[in-house]
């Protein structure tokens, strides 16, 4: 009963401090003005009901935003949160007040477990009667993840953007390079950023994922690469993250099917791009993935299994389309790699490469050859049946799978004297073979990405 009697008490406070406005919170608006239409949080998903459900306790949850009655909410001047379809209201679960109690619909009945005090400068929906926040379970982005309350912390899985906001964002990152923490299942990683100067600090940036090779790290992927010269000159952010299976003097990726670790990198990798999102004040319609060798095999994986994440793939030294069918490892299994819409793919590929050979074999890990990956992202992209084929240089052709699906053509580079290298790179890569410098990676895959 005590415990019951403080957090009753804590509950009228909070919901007291709210409604007079007393200083230390001018920025809560404890009423807005009737607005309807989608509410925005987490990976630029929506609240959700589920399957449009109209019955009380239905579960009210994150999914991938599209127009319809189950993602409409009206957000009224009486602190509650509608949904016109079902006339029903966000609702706490059985009036609870403690971390975890789940989102539902239920018949508007004007109790605390439907009142919601929006913030407008955290971007948070708080609970006066419990003093929590409209939280998505777990900081994970996948559809169909329940809304609960939590503890008010801060994370990007309690922002909400309501009808009618504008979406800004302010970016807390300096300029240069920085280490920023992603956490992910209780474990907090340091990630690797570089943001390019002179940009306002509420211009949304273009973010692009740059995977190290086996053997690598987030931070020698930034030097490697030489990324950081091209998001200058394009204004565009670089992550770059570390694999979690050790591997030499740095890491390797879980690759799904391929490979096994202690950490999910698709899940993980999502969590960064969320993260960054925020911290980066990144745009969400323009993330891009990268990678090299391993790397480039991980951000493939990426790319089949979280499509709507992405606007473009770009795979240096080591392009995959799933995982070798077990039945015929010199072809990709269709099974592996379904992605839901069409993504734009450029690769780069020596012919030289004797780590992912070009015409197949190799490690287990490889196996089918980069034509055959190229011709599978052509037919996932609806492209047509041929590709077209130009000379770009002396020892450089482009092979192209156009009138595809969503304009998502698929784009491959192949170097005759090539190694298991870079473009245009002007890093070392001593017993890997020869680096090409008739073309340049980043200036051709910024310029794909643009285009895409």
């Amino acid at each position: 009963m005590r415990h019951r009697a403080l957090r009753i008490l804590r509950a009228a406070v909070l919901s007291s401090i709210s409604l007079l406005g007393l200083p230390g919170i001018a920025a809560v608006t404890p009423h807005l003005a009737d607005r309807t239409g989608p509410i925005v949080g987490l990976a630029g998903k929506c609240v959700d009901v589920a399957a449009s459900g109209t019955a009380n306790g239905t579960a009210v949850q994150l999914y991938t935003c599209a127009p319809g009655v189950a993602q409409t909410w009206t957000v009224s001047d009486n602190g509650t949160i509608r949904n016109p379809h079902s006339g029903k209201c966000l609702d706490v679960t059985g009036q609870g007040t403690e971390n975890g109690s789940k989102i539902q619909l239920w018949e508007c009945n004007g109790s605390g477990a439907q009142q919601w005090i929006h913030d407008a400068s955290a971007q948070t929906l708080l609970n006066p009667q419990s003093g929590r926040c409209l939280d998505v379970t777990g900081e994970n982005s996948a559809d169909r993840t329940r809304l609960q309350i939590w503890d008010c912390n801060g994370q990007s899985n309690q922002k909400w953007r309501l009808p009618g906001d504008d979406g800004a964002c302010t970016r807390s990152v300096a300029a240069g390079d920085s280490t920023l923490a992603v956490t992910f299942n209780g474990v907090r990683y340091n990630v690797a950023v570089h943001v390019p100067s002179g940009v306002g600090a509420t211009t949304r940036l273009p973010l692009l994922l740059d995977l190290h090779g086996t053997g690598g790290t987030g931070a020698g992927q930034l030097v490697y690469s030489n990324i950081k010269s091209a998001a200058q000159t394009n204004k565009f952010a670089v992550v770059a993250p570390s694999g979690a299976i050790a591997s030499g003097s740095g890491f390797a990726w879980n690759v799904p099917g391929v490979t096994s670790g202690p950490r999910d990198d698709v899940a993980f990798l999502e969590q960064v791009i969320t993260t960054m999102g925020s911290a980066l004040c990144g745009d969400p319609n323009r993330v891009f993935a990268i990678g090299y060798s391993g790397g480039a095999r991980m951000a493939s994986a990426f790319t089949c299994a979280r499509p709507d994440r992405l606007a473009g793939l770009a795979a240096i030294a080591g392009l995959r389309a799933g995982r070798p069918d077990p039945a015929n490892t010199s072809q990709p299994d269709a099974s592996s790699c379904r992605p839901t819409r069409a993504v734009p793919v450029i690769a780069f590929h020596g012919q030289q490469d004797y780590t992912n050979p070009y015409e197949g074999g190799g490690s287990a890990v490889w196996q089918y050859s980069v034509p055959a990956a190229q011709q599978r992202w052509a037919a996932l992209n609806g492209c047509g049946s041929t590709p077209t084929t130009a000379a770009v240089s002396s020892h450089v052709s482009r092979l192209t799978y156009s009138g595809c699906r969503d304009g998502a053509d698929v784009v491959l580079y192949r170097i005759s004297d090539g190694g298991h290298t870079w473009p245009g790179t002007p890093q070392p890569s001593p017993g890997n073979g020869t680096t090409t410098q008739e073309i340049d990676a980043n200036a051709l895959l910024w310029s794909f990405f643009a285009a895409h």
